[in-house]
C-alpha cells in the first residue's frame, strides 16, 4: 500500500484501488482492511490522521499521500507526464522566481488535468533519456525562459520523453500574464488544456509512425498500460489486473473524448477532427465493447449516427489524406447501413496513393477479408507484420486483424502460429482472445480455464460484442459462422442454448442446430 501511494503523491487513492492493488478477486474485500493497514501504516511512521506529514485522509474518497515523491524526483520512470526541465533559469537574475512561480502553477494546474490515478512529477532538471521507450514518463512539459527588456517569457513545449520529439507549442508573458494566470485558475486551466490537447491530436494523427488511426489514437494518451503481467500470477489476478486496464482505458477514452470535443469547438471547419471523433466512437466498441454490454450500457443506435454524420460531412474534404479516407472507409463499412461497395471503393483508392504503409496495410487486409477477399487479405496483414515493431501495439493490433481473418476462412493450421505470436506481446491476451479464437470442439486448455472463469453476464457481453465488432461485418455467411461459432458455443455448453440471445440464434441458425 506504501508503494502504491508513494508512486503517485498529491493524487488521491480511491479505497477501491487500494483493494485491486492488495487483494485477489473473490478474497474479503472489504474497506474495512484499507482503513486497518492505514492506521497500522500512521502508527509505523509517526503521522497524525489530523495533521499529516504523509498520508491525508480524503473523507468519501480515499488517501494521498502528502508526503512528497523525493526518490521520483530523481527517477521518473514511473510516472506518466513529466513537468520539466526548466531551461534558462540561471540567466534570469531577479527574475528567476517569477518563471518558477509559474512552472510550479502550470504542474498543480496539469495534475487536474488528467485522469485519476496517473502521475505528473515536477522535475526542474529532467533531460529525455534517449532509447527509453517504455521504461519513462510517456510525455514532458519543456519550460524555456528567457528576458527581453525586463520582461520574462516562456515557451512551453510537451514533447515525447524518449525521442525528444516536438508535440505542442505555446508562449506566454510573465510580465502581462502571469497574474492573470496564477489568480484566475480557468485562465490556467485554459491555457495548460490547449497545450495537452494539441499534444494528443499531433500524437493521435501521426499514423506515419505511431500505425493505424486507431492505434495511434489509444497511444496518444499520458498513461502506460500495465505490462507488468507474469504467467506464474493466479487466474483471478489476472482477470483483477484486466478488469483495471478496462476501467484505466475507459477513463483515458471519456478523456480523449472531452480533447476532441474542444479541438472541435476551437476548429468546427477541421474535417480531419470529425474523421477522428468518428474514429474515437468506434474504438469505444472495439476497446470496451464487452464491458459496456456486461453494464448495460447500449448506446449503439446514437454512436452510429454520429458516426455516420462526422464521417459523410467529412469525407468530401479529407480525399487528399490517405490515411484517414482509408479509416472513412472503414467506418462506413461498419454501420452496416448499405455502404458495403462504396466504402470498398473509397479504400481500395486511398490505399493507392497511400505514402503511410504500415498504417494502411492492416486496414486495407481487413477490409478486403470483410467482402470475402481473403487471398488478397492475408499478404497485405503479413506485410504489415514485417513493417511493425515487434510487440508494438501496432503489431498487437496487427496480428490481432490476422487472427481474425484466418478464423473467418477456417485456417486452424496458420491461427495456431499466429495465436503464439499474439499472446506473446502480452500474458494477458489469452483471456481475452482464446474464448474467441480458439477451437471450440476441442478447446484448448486455458480456452477452458478462460471460460470457467466467465460469469453469464460476461459471457454473453462478449458473445455480443463479437458479434457486432466482428461476424456481422464479412459479407460471406460462411466467415460469419466461423467468426460466431467459438463464443457461441462457450455460451450454450455453459449456461444452455436458451441463454443466447434471440437476436443472435436467428441470425445463426446452422450454428445454432450443430450447438444444439
Amino acid at each position: 500500500m506504501l508503494a502504491l501511494l508513494t508512486r503517485h503523491p498529491d493524487r488521491i487513492a480511491t479505497r477501491e484501488m487500494l483493494l485491486d492493488e492488495l487483494t485477489e478477486v473473490g478474497s474479503d474485500r472489504s474497506e474495512r482492511n484499507i482503513d486497518f493497514v492505514i492506521n497500522r501504516l500512521r502508527r509505523k511512521l509517526a503521522d497524525n490522521a489530523r495533521s499529516p506529514r504523509f498520508i491525508a485522509t480524503r473523507y468519501g474518497e480515499g488517501y494521498v499521500w502528502v508526503g512528497g515523491p523525493p526518490a521520483m524526483r530523481r527517477d521518473p520512470a514511473r510516472a506518466d507526464l513529466l513537468v520539466g526541465p526548466l531551461n534558462g533559469l540561471a540567466l534570469l537574475g531577479a527574475l528567476r522566481e517569477r518563471a518558477e512561480t509559474f512552472a510550479r502553477a502550470l504542474h498543480e494546474v496539469v495534475k487536474e488535468e488528467i485522469p485519476d490515478g496517473q502521475s505528473v512529477i515536477y522535475m526542474p532538471d529532467a533531460a529525455p533519456r534517449a532509447g527509453s521507450a517504455g521504461q519513462g514518463p510517456s510525455k514532458m512539459i519543456e519550460l524555456t525562459f528567457f528576458s527581453e527588456a525586463e520582461e520574462v517569457n516562456c515557451v512551453s513545449a510537451v514533447k515525447q520523453f524518449d525521442t525528444g520529439r516536438i508535440l505542442s507549442l505555446a508562449r506566454v508573458s510573465l510580465d502581462h500574464d502571469l497574474h492573470e494566470l496564477l489568480s484566475d485558475r480557468a485562465a490556467m486551466r485554459n491555457f495548460v488544456r490547449r497545450l495537452l490537447n494539441e499534444a494528443w491530436r499531433a500524437k493521435a494523427s501521426a499514423t506515419e509512425t505511431d500505425g493505424p488511426l486507431p492505434v495511434s489514437m489509444y497511444t496518444a494518451g499520458f498513461w502506460k498500460m500495465d505490462d507488468s503481467a507474469t504467467a506464474t500470477e493466479s487466474l483471478s489476478k489476472l482477470t483483477a489486473r484486466a478488469e483495471t486496464n478496462d476501467r484505466k482505458y475507459l477513463q483515458e477514452w471519456r478523456q480523449s473524448e472531452r480533447r476532441i470535443l474542444d479541438l472541435h469547438e476551437a476548429a468546427p471547419d477541421d474535417a480531419s477532427l470529425r474523421i477522428m471523433h468518428a474514429a474515437h466512437l468506434h474504438t469505444k466498441y472495439i476497446m470496451l465493447g464487452h464491458k459496456l454490454f456486461a453494464d448495460g450500457v447500449d448506446d449503439r443506435n446514437a454512436d452510429e449516427d454520429s458516426i455516420e454524420a462526422l464521417v459523410l460531412s467529412a469525407l468530401p474534404h479529407v480525399q487528399p489524406k490517405p490515411d484517414l479516407t482509408i479509416m472513412a472507409a472503414k467506418l462506413l463499412h461498419f454501420l452496416d447501413r448499405g455502404y458495403d461497395k462504396l466504402a470498398m471503393g473509397i479504400a481500395e483508392d486511398a490505399y493507392r496513393s497511400s505514402l503511410s504503409v504500415s498504417a494502411s496495410l492492416p486496414l486495407i487486409g481487413q477490409m478486403r477479408a470483410f467482402m470475402g477477399r481473403i487471398d488478397e487479405a492475408l499478404p497485405c496483414i503479413e506485410q504489415a507484420l514485417e513493417l511493425v515493431e515487434p510487440g508494438s501495439r501496432s503489431h498487437l493490433y496487427t496480428l490481432t486483424i490476422k487472427c481474425q481473418v484466418l478464423v473467418a476462412s477456417g485456417n486452424r493450421e496458420g491461427l495456431g502460429d499466429a495465436k503464439r505470436q499474439l499472446y506473446s506481446v502480452s500474458v494477458l491476451s489469452p483471456l481475452f482472445f482464446e474464448p474467441v479464437f480458439g477451437d471450440p470442439d476441442s478447446p484448448s486448455l486455458r480456452g477452458r480455464i478462460a471460460a470457467m472463469a466467465m460469469s453469464r453476464r460476461m459471457a454473453l457481453s462478449r458473445l455480443q460484442h463479437i458479434e457486432y465488432v466482428s461476424a456481422r461485418l464479412f459479407a460471406e455467411q460462411i466467415h460469419r459462422e466461423n467468426i460466431i461459432y467459438a463464443p457461441l458455443a462457450l455460451v450454450c455448453r455453459r449456461f444452455g442454448p436458451e441463454a443466447v440471445p434471440p437476436e443472435i440464434a436467428f441470425r445463426y441458425p446452422r450454428v445454432m442446430a450443430r450447438l444444439c
